[in-house]
């Protein structure tokens, strides 16, 4: 019945709006006492023309939250290529004698977000592979350590505009020269009606990483909060929590380390006997001796297809540091984050695209400060409307707009037709997309911050307001 009473409402809210201009649309959506202290930005252009017909706050700078990804996305595959894929070497240090190694075997990270990740299980595993690369080699022993080679990117591996409250939780991981299994681990405990804690468990289990317990027991109240400290590395866990089972996930601060324990330990189990002790190193004087293997990941489009449909904070932002690293200005020291946001900026204003309206600040949104105009958004995915990466546009690559909005679009058909990115963060709701989704006549772009509302009457209001622009349009 609700299904039914929806529908109803969809279609006389579509009826109604024939007569609408796209202004009229604009302007009945941002005259709404929900937004009476917002900041409602939309944009909406005709992309024959490239003509804004619709507009609010058309030139005014806001907060983007995830919306942010599409421009990060439109740098990668300009810059890198849609058939772009990550390139992590795997290197043989020292000298072979027999069946053994006298030396390392040494992971060279390249900052690919997508080793070991549950998001790609086709994708062959790194660790796999360089099991089986030793085997066919006819190694058996190695006698050395299996190390990490951090060294492309410089410290700290998150961005410094973003919350410190942020990079505790599976949203805020951050981003490493060599990432695995998504940068996340789940942290397990039990307390019972006295308040006592069994021991902390993590899955994977994670060497080298402290679990801190600074929990209050509370007989009815659970508000459990995480802190990271990356220098020890350690997990905090602060706050009240009641009598029950926990399973919690959190970002791990020491991603490198869980790989190549799980190389050390699928080695043994493969019966290559590693003498020396697991380690990760910065820098070392020592020449690898030849390339074992080098591990490719999935090609750019599928990284940006996932990271668009779940928005993933840690694969966008790796590819903004991808691209600052194939950036000539940069030689392997200072402010990566920054040189990544200068390429974005030099690169739009290359295709004529207004860069002063961006203030970037980080690859994914996460950060607050990360603002844009609604015009500049328009303008990019105009200019990306046509373009075509492994024969697929940016379009194709963004998830349809479904559920992800209110409860009206879903009642009709423009939940196939509309394509999009959303952008969430406390006070802060944003969309932009496509119309219609397979060959595109409409870009738009809806931003809005300190909305009077419940988050869900909001997206109703930007409902409306989409039926209202394309709803006539079918």
């Amino acid at each position: 019945m609700n299904r039914i009473v929806i529908f109803i409402a969809g279609l006389l809210l579509a009826v109604s709006s024939w007569g609408m201009t796209e202004q009229e649309a604009v302007d009945l959506f941002a005259g709404d006492k929900m937004l009476r202290h917002a900041a409602a930005g939309v944009a909406v252009m005709r992309l024959d023309s490239g003509k804004i017909v619709a507009s609010h706050l058309l030139d005014q700078a806001i907060i983007t939250a995830s919306t942010m990804k599409t421009v990060t996305s439109t740098a990668a595959l300009e810059t890198l290529g849609g058939d772009f894929k990550f390139e992590t070497q795997v290197l043989l240090r020292g000298t072979m004698s027999g069946d053994t190694l006298r030396g390392d075997v040494v992971v060279v990270g390249c900052g690919d977000p997508t080793l070991g990740s549950r998001y790609f299980p086709k994708n062959p595993s790194i660790v796999k592979e360089i099991t089986q690369a030793l085997k066919d080699r006819g190694i058996k022993v190695i006698e050395g350590r299996v190390l990490a080679d951090e060294t492309i990117y410089p410290y700290p591996p998150y961005s410094i505009h973003w919350d410190v409250g942020d990079l505790a939780w599976d949203y805020g991981a951050a981003v490493f020269p060599l990432n695995y299994s998504d940068n996340l681990a789940t942290v397990s405990f039990r307390v019972d009606k006295w308040g006592r804690f069994t021991p902390f468990t993590t899955r994977p289990t994670l060497s080298g990483v402290q679990v801190v317990n600074r929990m209050r027991y509370n007989a009815s109240q659970e508000n459990v909060d995480f802190a990271l400290e990356y220098a020890t590395p350690a997990l905090v866990l602060m706050g009240p929590v009641c009598p029950g089972s926990y399973n919690l996930t959190f970002a791990n601060p020491n991603p490198s380390q869980l790989l190549i324990d799980s190389v050390a330990h699928t080695l043994t189990r493969a019966g290559i006997r590693v003498v020396g002790r697991e380690d990760v190193f910065s820098h070392s004087g020592r020449p690898a001796s030849e390339i074992l293997l080098t591990h490719y990941s999935p090609v750019l489009t599928d990284i940006i297809t996932s990271l668009l449909d779940r928005s993933d904070n840690m694969f966008t932002h790796a590819l903004l540091r991808a691209v600052a690293v194939r950036d000539k200005a940069w030689n392997g020291s200072g402010d990566l984050d920054k040189t990544g946001v200068e390429c974005v900026k030099r690169l739009l204003k290359t295709h004529g695209i207004d860069s002063d309206g961006l203030f970037m600040r980080d690859g994914s949104g996460l950060a607050r400060a990360g603002k844009a105009t609604p015009h500049l958004l328009v303008q990019m995915l105009a200019f990306m409307a046509n373009r075509k990466y492994n024969d697929k546009r940016l379009a194709d690559l963004m998830p349809q707009a479904g559920n992800r909005i209110g409860t009206l679009l879903p009642a009709s058909s423009l939940s196939k037709d509309i394509v999009l990115k959303s952008g969430s963060m406390t006070d802060v709701q944003c969309f932009v997309g496509y119309y219609p989704a397979d060959e595109p006549q409409y870009a738009f772009a809806v931003l809005v911050n300190n909305y009077d509302c419940q988050r869900k009457e909001l997206k109703n209001h930007i409902d409306r307001l989409l039926i209202n622009l394309f709803g006539k349009k079918k």
